[in-house]
């Protein structure tokens, strides 16, 4: 694959905030995943915030506006907007591959 040129990127990218925005097809379940996917992203200490960052959380909480603000995936959504809000999950073994405790333990 050949190199891309960084130049023409940036270009393109600056034309893009004059373009309407993209209609997209996407089914719940993705929506789902893009936001936990975000949420996720956002939390990495390396991630900055800057215009990229509160683009992604922004398209991320349209997203979540697809699904009713009392329905128990809102709620649960929204939970992974707030770090306070987190389960730790120990890493599993091979018959239990996932198994929340209920305090710490040795497998966290």
């Amino acid at each position: 694959m050949k190199t891309p040129d960084l130049k023409k990127y940036a270009d393109e990218v600056n034309k893009m905030q004059d373009l309407p925005p993209a209609p997209i097809d996407l089914p719940p379940l993705a929506a789902i995943a893009i936001i936990s996917h975000i949420q996720l992203a956002i939390r990495h200490p390396g991630v900055a915030d800057d215009s990229f960052t509160k683009i992604a959380i922004d398209t991320a909480r349209q997203l979540q506006n697809l699904f009713a603000p009392t329905s128990e995936t809102y709620k649960v959504l929204e939970l992974g907007w707030n770090p306070e809000a987190d389960i730790l999950v120990p890493e599993g073994t091979e018959d239990e591959p996932w198994q929340q405790c209920e305090e710490f333990c040795d497998r966290f």
